[in-house]
């Protein structure tokens, strides 16, 4: 290689390496671990909860000071206020779909002393009392009684050739999930096995879990989130 070709090559790692080190700097210390959350398709008179993770990529500690959501349908709990360097902090968001129906999509709002970007947003949207595909989950909820060791939660298959599980996302670990039929052709169900974890102690728990769904026939996945109640004595 000649000395000219190498010291345009060290020249174009140069700018490259001040690019990268640049946009580094930009970007905000604290951030979100997903840029938006698709709940999909949930019911009507329910309560969804799901944490929101949050990083600390800088070399100093944030403080959160607020958090809040934008209509009276998401309360928002911030449970760590200060977030050291490389540590994570969590959001819990509790949406009540009461009252809506169709497609909606709100945001939360946090304030911290990160330099770079003290305000920050993230979104979450959601289908609510609309069975898209004519994919309908039987229960729309999950509720245990003390006792009561496991439920079916079904997805039945109304109207498409072929349906199958692919991802399950649960957001607090108080049940155990179990994919008992991962396949459903037209007329059948997808079918899940949940059960409550045996080491929950006395009281009431709530999580959700959200069943992604590979729909086939190039039409894209289809996601169901489901509220889960436990109540143990």
């Amino acid at each position: 290689m000649s000395l000219r070709s190498v010291s345009c090559l060290v020249l174009v790692l140069g700018c490259f390496m001040a690019e990268a080190a640049r946009t580094s700097d930009e970007l905000p210390d604290l951030r979100f671990t997903e840029e938006r959350l698709d709940l999909g398709c949930v019911g009507v008179e329910f309560k969804i909860r799901h944490h929101f993770k949050l990083v600390n990529y800088g070399s100093d500690t944030i403080y959160i000071d607020t958090v809040s959501g934008v209509c009276d349908c998401t309360e928002v709990r911030f449970l760590d206020s200060v977030v050291a360097p490389g540590d994570t902090a969590a959001i819990l968001m509790i949406f009540n779909t009461a009252n809506m129906y169709g497609p909606v999509e709100k945001d939360i709002r946090l304030h911290c002393s990160d330099a770079k970007s003290p305000n920050k947003s993230i979104f979450y949207a959601a289908n609510v009392g609309q069975w898209l595909f004519k994919v309908e989950p039987k229960p729309v909820n999950v509720f245990f009684l003390p006792g009561q060791n496991s439920r079916s939660s079904t997805f039945l298959n109304h109207a498409l050739d072929k349906i199958s599980v692919q991802d399950i996302y649960l957001d607090e670990e108080i049940v155990e999930i179990k994919t008992l039929k991962k396949v459903a052709s037209k007329g059948e169900s997808l079918e899940l096995e949940v059960t409550p974890r045996a080491d929950l102690p006395a009281g009431t728990h709530l999580t959700s879990y959200t069943v992604t769904i590979d729909l086939h026939q190039d039409l894209p996945p289809l996601r169901i989130t489901i509220p889960v109640k436990v109540v143990k004595y």
